[in-house]
């Protein structure tokens, strides 16, 4: 028990130790931050009963080579995740995906870099004043951001993973 044990040690040292030109998921760190963008707001036409404005939200994932070597090759795929009320409506929210990818090319040993995703808009809609839909419809309808799930590539290979709120690892990428 105690030979096989060694010879899994030794393995997994030659293995460390290799060089490897990829790397492990301990080399890349990456933390996410969202930012607005704009932000718009205009009284409706109809009589001015209702309120509406548009946000435009990114995420800013910031990138760290916490390694000795240099990392070449690196590109970033991510999925961002918002839900769209509907407003006058009953309906739940609905769940949207936004895909994305950029390349971010060659990282040094410790150097940090910051990439943008694509920005999502997000609508706010809420009635005036004493205003109500008969039918019982929300009089208030706000799309709001519920996350971002990021993988870091090096030559196609995936060498690292983020998401927040990491629950978002428990569901299905595509």
């Amino acid at each position: 028990m105690k030979l096989a044990l060694t010879t899994i040690c030794l393995a997994a040292m030659t293995n460390l130790f290799a060089g490897s030109a990829r790397a492990g998921s301990m080399d890349l760190e990456i933390h996410v931050q969202p930012k607005q963008t704009d932000q718009s707001g205009i009284k409706a036409q109809s009589g001015g009963s209702r309120y509406h404005s548009k946000e435009h939200w990114l995420y800013e994932v910031s990138i760290e080579n916490k390694s000795f070597k240099q990392l070449d090759g690196v590109e970033l795929k991510y999925v961002i995740f918002s839900k769209h009320e509907k407003f006058g409506s009953k309906d739940p929210a609905e769940e949207k995906r936004s895909n994305g990818g950029v390349s971010v090319g060659s990282l040094k040993p410790h150097e940090k870099r910051s990439v943008a995703t694509t920005a999502v808009e997000l609508d706010k809609t809420q009635l005036d004043g004493d205003y109500y839909f008969p039918d019982g419809g929300k009089e208030k309808a706000q799309d709001s951001l519920v996350g971002v799930w990021v993988r870091a590539y090096q030559n196609g290979q995936q060498i690292a993973e983020y998401a927040n709120p990491s629950t978002l690892l428990k569901g299905h990428w595509e």
